[in-house]
């Protein structure tokens, strides 16, 4: 896990915050995602798994006023980010999906968005998700999956230009039930994510994923066009511009 711990360290974490403050409004879809999916309680106990620097804890800290949220990230840098949100019901985990050291059976939800394709042993971190589920506790994970227009896109271009490179395990419909099943969750729910981020002008498209995924060895004029070739951009009757970034969700129980 030592890798995956300095991964998003130092530079990558660096330019990945200033993406999301330079543009806080881009990834509204990501949040109605989230809060669809995973439609919190007011009284739950949630593990969010690869938490980056917290864009999805703020608002879900704020979700959960008599409950608590347990942020984890292998990145010390990353989870920084999100102690200077100075919420009271945040506790701290430093560690991957695989690795990470709670009591079982304390949380009712598991939730990861967009972080476990980092993961190259994701037997491990559903057996590790079971064990801190309480029973009928649920697991809500978006992220990339293969052969699809956005794993093509990593492949193709963040791969080549990102600071650390991305090397990768995207999931498959297929791998997602096995997984589910030999670790004792129910057969998950799968559901295509066709989300848009949102941009004021179409030159900000670049800069953000320029920033978003480090990737110094080109520009972001460069990330613009990549995203048009590989992804695809909606200019909009009001002006702004959607860059499609299509994921799935899927959500399995604890049995």
């Amino acid at each position: 896990m030592e890798e995956n711990q300095v991964l998003f360290n130092g530079l990558r974490s660096q330019m990945y915050k200033q993406a999301l403050h330079d543009y806080p409004n881009a990834r509204e879809s990501d949040v109605t995602a989230m809060k669809k999916y995973l439609a919190p309680k007011s009284d739950e106990f949630i593990l969010e798994a690869g938490a980056g620097s917290g864009f999805f804890s703020g608002i879900l800290a704020d979700m959960l006023p008599h409950g608590k949220l347990i942020v984890s990230d292998p990145s010390s840098d990353q989870l920084e980010g999100i102690k200077e949100l100075n919420k009271h019901n945040i506790e701290f985990v430093q560690g991957g999906a695989d690795e990470i050291s709670l009591d079982a059976e304390i949380v009712d939800a598991v939730w990861s968005f967009g972080a476990l394709h980092h993961c190259f042993d994701k037997t491990k971190a559903l057996d590790n998700f079971g064990r801190i589920l309480k029973k009928n506790g649920r697991l809500v994970i978006g992220d990339i999956w293969s052969s699809t227009k956005l794993a093509n896109y990593f492949d193709r271009h963040v791969a080549k230009h990102c600071v650390t490179g991305h090397e990768v395990a995207f999931w498959s419909d297929g791998f997602t039930e096995t997984l589910c099943q030999i670790n004792g969750f129910s057969n998950p729910e799968i559901y295509d994510l066709p989300l848009q981020w949102k941009f004021a002008k179409e030159q900000q498209i670049g800069d953000f994923i320029y920033k978003f995924h480090a990737m110094t060895s080109t520009t972001p004029e460069d990330c613009l066009n990549a995203a048009k070739e590989y992804l695809g951009i909606q200019p909009q009757e009001d002006g702004t511009f959607h860059l499609n970034w299509p994921m799935k969700i899927f959500i399995a129980t604890k049995l």
